[in-house]
């Protein structure tokens, strides 16, 4: 059996890397002493993955990781257990055991849901202004840092749909994103393309993926933990 985990990864934590919350993950399921499943060889360790690596710098609300585990184990004792040796930054939120033939969820990702919010600066103000007409574009090439390098990419096909909205502490924006072939697109990407576009200075910001999506039996976009 397979733990499917949805966690919080909080602002606290949006510069510690992939690697270090993998680390961190594994210690905490050491000291919580539940019975997960290890690897066999001479040096056993954990076998966890993640559906979805997240950006550094980027706030995972629901984000998503598998767990192997031997049988028994309830999804209550494992969220009470793992909370209780987590930090208040890297809470588990839910958990729902899966069996074996259970498709790995890095094979099930389809897209994400991101929030990027920002102050009521000036530049923020024109970024807003401008969200409009740029959504508008049918393509916008943006250089896309990759392991060979910078790489001109067409960012506009990633974002399926979005939307701008504004409240008495700042604005906020709304994409929904697909994975292509191309793989995933970073929303710093995205959220720096709109200030080219509007002419904008650095604009302080957060970035928060909200969901993990895939797809439904019916092929719709659902957060990955309803599949």
């Amino acid at each position: 059996m397979r733990m499917m985990v949805v966690f919080e990864k909080g602002e606290a934590l949006r510069y510690i890397g992939h690697l270090d919350l993998m680390r961190t993950v594994q210690r905490a399921l050491r000291r919580s002493e539940l019975p997960v499943k290890y690897s066999n060889g001479f040096n056993p360790h954990i076998r966890l993955s993640f559906a979805a690596p997240l950006s550094v710098g980027v706030i995972g609300l629901r984000e998503l990781m598998e767990v192997p585990v031997e049988d028994g184990l309830t999804e209550t004792e494992f969220v009470t257990r793992m909370n209780a040796v987590l930090p208040d930054c890297l809470r588990i939120r839910s958990c729902r055991l899966v069996p074996d033939p259970f498709p790995a969820l890095m094979s099930l990702v389809a897209g994400a849901d991101y929030r990027i919010a920002f102050e009521k600066t000036p530049d923020g103000r024109k970024a807003a202004d401008s969200f409009t007409d740029f959504m508008a574009l049918e393509s916008y090439v943006a250089q896309r840092r990759t392991k060979s390098g910078e790489n001109p990419c067409d960012i506009r096909p990633f974002v399926l749909e979005g939307a701008c909205s504004e409240d008495e502490t700042g604005y906020r924006i709304d994409l929904r994103t697909i994975a292509t072939q191309a793989g995933m697109l970073k929303p710093s990407l995205w959220f720096d393309s709109l200030r080219e576009f509007a002419g904008c200075a650095e604009i302080p910001h957060l970035i928060y993926r909200k969901n993990i999506l895939a797809r439904s039996s019916g092929g719709a976009l659902v957060p990955m933990e309803e599949i």
